[in-house]
Formats: C-alpha cells, structure tokens, sequence
C-alpha cells in the first residue's frame, strides 16, 4: 500500500493555489458551558502509528487522571472518537485487538457480507475501470471504504445519537479536523454525526473518497493540521496535553526515489501549512515508535506499550500543571444524561437518499428493515451489508434521525456505474501465468440482475462464460441462473514416479440453467440442468482416445460458507456438496452419478494464528469419463504431490494446516495432509493412503495471497510451490 503522506502530494499540488489564498479560518466553535475540564487532549493523526494513543490513555486512567476534553485529527480522531463515548482505555483496546485493521484498509471486501452466489473466489479482480455507457468513471478513492464505514457507524453512531448530535454532550467533549477539498481551509466538527466527521477526519486524499458535509467536500486534516493542539486549548483545560505519533521526518537518504522525493514535498507542505494554527500544550509527548511505518498494522503491543511508557514519564509535569491550576479534585465531572437511546427505539421510518438510477423499492427490498419493530444494530449493519454487496451503489452511509414516534433511518447511497470492465493476474507452479477479463452490466433489467461476460487463460484451461443471474424470478426469494460456455480444460498426466507425461485437452461447450435460493449471507441451494458436449483431443504420451460425447445432466448443490477467506481462512466454515445424474433417457453419451462433499474449517489459535482443516469426498458410479475424474493433490490437500497430480472415479482425502505470524504479515505455514484415489466406491478407506508434509510463508499482498511451500511426499520425492494471487 502507497503511504499516505505520499499519496497526500496530489491534493497538495492541486490545491497549493487555493492554499496560499485561503481566507482567515472562522471561529471556532463555541464549547458546553459544563464544569472547566482538568486535561484535554489533543490526538495526532498517523495511521497505524495511532494505537500508541491507546497505551496515553491507559497510562493516564491507572494515574487517576481523567480526560476531560479531546480534539483529534484522523487515526486520533478514530481512538478519540470511540473513546470520548464513554468506553474505559480496556474497552477500547479490545475493540482494537479484535479487528483485522490491514483488512480494514484494504479496501478489499469481507466476503462474508456477500451473497454466496455472488463470491467470486476462483477468478478475483485485480483492477478495473466503471463507466456509463461509454464514458469511464474514475472512482473518487483507490480503497473501497464500506468495512470503515461500518466499523464507525457501528461504535460511534449510538453515542451520537444519544447525545443529538452535539459533541459536547457526549460522555467527554469531542472535536474532529478536518480539510475543505474546494478552500484549503480547516474544519472543526463539533456537531452532527459523529461518525461521519470522524470518517471526514481520517479522508486521506486519493485513498478514500471526500465525505460531504454541510455542502463542503471534506479530506483528512493531516492536508492542514495533524495535531490540533489550538483546538484542544478553545476547551479551556486546566492542561493541554498533546500526544504525537506522526511519523517522522525523512532522512536525506530517502529524498533517493521518486516517492521519497513525493513524500518529503508531501510533508514539507502539510508542516508548513500547518505553522498557521500552531500552539504550544501545555504538556507535549512524542512516543518513540521508530521506523514503524504509517500502513503497517502489526505489532500492537509495542505500539501500545511505547505509547504508555511516553506518557507515563509526563505524569509528573501533568501534576504538576494541575497543581499550579489548584486542581485538588480528579473525580469525574457531571454530565448531562443521554436524550435518547439508539438499541431498541422503534423504527418510524426508512428512506433512501442520493439514489438516481437505482430504484428506491430495490433499494429498500435489499435495505430490509422493518418499520415498527425496536432497532437492532446488529440486523441494521447485516442490511447495510446487503446493500453494498449488490454492487448497485459506489458507496453507501447509515444515519439514524429522532422522529416523534422513534427513529428515522437513512441510507445514504451514491450510484455505482452501471457497467464495469475489470482484470485479474496470477501465477502458479501448475497453472503458470493466468489471467482474466470480466464485463459486467449491474442491474440489466432493473431488479439488481447482473449480465456478465468472463474470459480467463493460463496454461491449464482457457475459459469463455456469459451468464445472467437474478436474485427474484416471479416471486421473492427465487432466482436463477443461466450461462453459456466454452472451456478447453488441459490437466497435466503423471506417470507413476510423479513425473509429468503431458496435459491432456478436454473442449468442453453447452449451457446451464438453473434456479437457486439464498440462505441469508451464508447459504446457498440450487438445481439445474446442463447440457453439452466433452471432446477429448488425443496428445502425445496419454492414452486417451479420441471422443465426442454429448453431455446431458440434472443437478443439484448446497454450499454453506461463513469463512473470512476462502483460500486462507482465520474464522468459519465451508461445506459444499454437488450431486450429478447424467441420464442417457436425456441423451447422455455415458450416464453416471456423482457426488462431491468439501470441507473447510478456520480457527484462531494462540491468539494471532490460524487452524485450517480440510477434506474431500468423492464417491461416483457407472461410465465416468477421464474428463469428470476427481482430481487431488497440491500444497493443501497432498503436500509434495503436484496439483491435481491423482485422478480416479472415487476420492477420499484430509489435511490440516497451522499458520503463524514472524513478521509483520509474513506467516509461516505447516501442513499435513493425506488421501488417494480409489477404483470403486467400496474401495474407499484408509487403504494405500498417500501422504505429504509442508512448510512455507505466506503474505497477504495486495495483490493477493503470496504463497512460497515445500513439500515431501510419502516416497521422500519433494516439491516447491509457488502461488501469487488468488487461485
């Protein structure tokens, strides 16, 4: 990931004009008129640098020293924010420890929060471009920011509508910076929704999309002023205490490339930009966080402990300021009691705003929140996952509004393009190169159908698909599917050694009809029929004859998948079974059955590691043909066998896995695994297993996966494995 400094150059030099004309900032807004507060903070922005915030305040709370006030910017706006609603130091950590922050900001969606019919695992996008007919339309951030704006609605919006909005009436007084995009002025936000100004607040350019606020397009404050210590003196504080993660300065050595030159403009401009609201606190502390750069989201406890140890070497001078103040009481200050409650108020209304192309009774059937019954955040954020997941809108937003009879909902939504042309790369020890191209038409008809166009090539298979799937057909809750296909499939063949003879060549051309249902998020039926032809081209070395065989079959699958990552899973579960019938009374060339169950299981272990189990079934009976063998091997399942290395009419196989964090996201990776295939159902069993081991790394890049493995087989023949994005 580009760092954001960096990526912060092009706001600055597109609006270094606008900059240097900006008029005088207008007032600052005006504070409650509660009791003085003893200590306000102000919080630095500095992205991963910002959970040392968390050990100042851990360090101030077992010092008996409360916060009273709290002006933040970005990173500091987000521990800020979450704290000023009134959680303990603890709360806030555990809220911290508990996400996957570098999946947060990556822009990368939760696969969980889409529809298993629409998860697509086996051919990812890496980039694309959207556009209306034929106009492109460039996205307004290079990350896509639902999982953010999701985590801050769900911890900051019932504080903010408990205390209607008025940021002095939160459990500690609050204020957020941020940039006018258009002025170059600076924003103070202290009233509104809370978490749409801390969302405006940590806006970094380019990255994320500006957030409208009051008519202004607002960015990251860091364009103008990253630690807001003036704003933190307009609460009147016995003490100001200032806490500065930033990073640091570059040294001449990295002014070398054409970044650190970027970078260094990048910080010079945002530094002197920033001499305009300069104050001095009372009581500055800078953590000693070293190198440790801005995107990088690991090691929390070094972060947290440096941001402890800074601040608690200050508490002597933070005493020593309240006592020159004659603060004697350290007790909590009184505050007003919540107007209102957000869990369980009744919901009055619901509406959709911003919606142009994307019909509001499609919107609202996604958006699936009752009228009547008390809110639930937990149902509301599951609807506002929804929403996104249809792709129908570029970005959306949650705002809760109190109405007479309860609470008003409102979607805030911007349409996505209607079309999208994207691609996706990777690399493999047995596919080599590979690479996609997807054509994609949201919302063909109306009702949030998707028509799509799929072409994708390695030295494995080359693949042509047009498809049309909707998710209602008649009535609610049925959909279908149908697709049209050309596929030439090109296994490779190994001789007993494990050396390899060729790759075979199976055309494969027909159609799929289908209908299908959703189990919520996580479950999906369906039954179809697809019809075709298999045409097997002799190579050189196989014995697999020349055929032209019609393809006539009924069908029927059921998958239900929780996991966070199919590929690499951390948390949940997969199971998937397909059942066939190839009918000759359909006009099949061969009939047969077959039946195929996978299993996949991801567990956290040893608090930042990972347990994966995997199994596979296959059982199958009459005339099954070369090209329909179950097909096993490869780093997971058979560790030191080659992919797709054993083939025959019936499988029975099982691995597990271990992963474990070095460095950084650097993981090491342990396998076992083992299995065979079997001439006859009956013969399935724990007879002549085969078996490999496995270790390797793996890196989560944005990319995708980076997998570099060993394995050794039962025989002691090894093998290395190479895998770059998704497979």
């Amino acid at each position: 990931m580009l760092r954001p400094r960096t990526v912060a150059l092009a706001i600055h030099c597109i609006g270094a004009a606008a900059f240097a004309r900006a008029q005088a900032e207008p007032a600052l807004p005006a504070v409650s008129s509660a009791p003085r507060p003893r200590i306000a903070l102000a919080l630095s922005g500095g992205g991963a640098r910002g959970v040392a915030h968390i050990g100042a305040l851990r360090a101030l709370e077992e010092a008996g020293l409360p916060v009273d006030a709290i002006a933040a910017n970005s990173m500091g706006a987000i521990i800020g924010g979450i704290y000023a609603t009134g959680l303990t130091g603890a709360e806030l950590e555990a809220i911290v420890r508990s996400l996957d922050w570098a999946s947060l900001f990556s822009g990368r969606p939760d696969r969980r929060t889409l529809p298993v019919g629409r998860r697509d695992d086996r051919y990812r996008d890496l980039f694309g471009v959207s556009f209306d007919e034929t106009k492109a339309r460039l996205p307004s951030g290079l990350v896509a920011e639902h999982r953010v704006n999701r985590f801050l609605i769900q911890h900051l919006s019932p504080a903010s509508y408990a205390a209607g909005g008025d940021f002095d009436r939160l459990a500690i007084p609050f204020r957020a910076v941020a940039t006018d995009l258009a002025s170059g002025e600076r924003v103070i936000l202290a009233r509104g929704d809370l978490a749409r100004a801390v969302r405006a607040s940590m806006s970094i350019p380019v990255f994320f999309p500006p957030v409208e606020w009051e008519g202004r397009r607002l960015v990251d404050g860091l364009v103008v002023n990253n630690l807001p210590t003036d704003v933190a003196k307009t609460f009147g504080a016995c003490v100001t205490l200032a806490i500065d993660i930033g990073s640091p300065p570059l040294e001449p050595e990295g002014y070398d490339t054409s970044l650190g030159v970027a970078s260094q403009v990048s910080n010079l401009l945002s530094g002197r930009r920033s001499l305009d609201f300069k104050a001095e606190p009372d009581v500055y502390v800078r953590p000693e966080l070293g190198t440790h750069s801005a995107t990088d989201y690991s090691g929390f406890d070094a972060l947290i402990q440096a941001g402890y140890e800074a601040t608690r070497q200050a508490i002597p001078q933070i005493r020593e300021r309240l006592a020159a103040a004659s603060v004697t009481e350290l007790g909590p200050l009184a505050r007003r009691a919540p107007e209102r409650v957000l869990e369980g108020t009744p919901i009055a209304e619901v509406v959709a705003r911003g919606n142009d192309k994307v019909a509001e009774m499609l919107l609202r059937r996604t958006f699936n929140i009752p009228i009547g019954p008390g809110y639930s955040m937990q149902r509301g954020l599951r609807a506002f996952d929804k929403v996104d997941a249809t792709g129908l809108v570029e970005r959306s937003w949650m705002e809760f509004e109190p109405v007479e009879k309860g609470v008003r909902i409102v979607l805030r939504v911007k349409d996505a393009a209607r079309n999208r042309a994207a691609m996706g790369i990777g690399y493999s020890e047995w596919e080599k190169a590979r690479a996609s191209v997807r054509l994609r038409n949201q919302n063909t008809f109306g009702f949030g159908e998707q028509l799509e166009l799929l072409l994708a090539a390695s030295d494995a298979e080359t693949f042509v698909s047009g498809s049309l799937r909707g998710d209602r057909l008649v009535v609610a809750g049925l959909g279908y599917r149908a697709a049209a296909y050309s596929f030439t499939d090109k296994p490779r063949y190994f001789d007993a050694e494990g050396d390899e003879l060729n790759r075979a060549k199976f055309e494969r051309h027909g159609g799929i009809v289908a209908l299908r249902t959703s189990l919520e998020r996580w479950g999906l039926v369906e039954a179809g029929a697809r019809f075709g032809r298999v045409k097997t081209v002799p190579q050189a070395g196989l014995s697999l004859p020349e055929s032209s065989d019609s393809v006539s079959l009924l069908y029927a699958g059921l998958t239900l998948d929780t996991l966070d990552d199919l590929l690499w899973p951390s948390a949940g579960g997969r199971l998937a079974a397909l059942a066939e019938w190839s009918l000759d009374g359909m006009g099949a060339t061969h009939p047969y059955w077959r039946l195929r169950l996978e299993g996949r299981v991801g567990r956290p272990i040893a608090g930042k590691g990972a347990l994966q189990l995997d199994g596979l079934l296959g059982m199958s009976g009459e005339e099954l043909q070369a090209y329909d063998y179950f097909r096993v091997g490869g780093p997971v399942l058979l560790p030191g066998y080659r992919y797709e290395e054993l083939k025959g009419a019936q499988t029975l196989a099982a691995a597990v896995s271990v992963r474990y964090p070095v460095i950084g996201q650097l993981q090491l990776v342990a396998r076992g695994g083992a299995g065979n295939i079997f001439e006859n159902p009956g013969d399935i069993g724990l007879q002549q297993v085969r078996w490999g081991v496995g270790i390797g790394v793996y890196y989560p890049s944005r990319i995708g996966p980076i997998s570099l493995e060993l394995g050794v087989r039962d025989d002691g023949r090894s093998l290395v494995s190479l895998v770059v994005g998704w497979e």
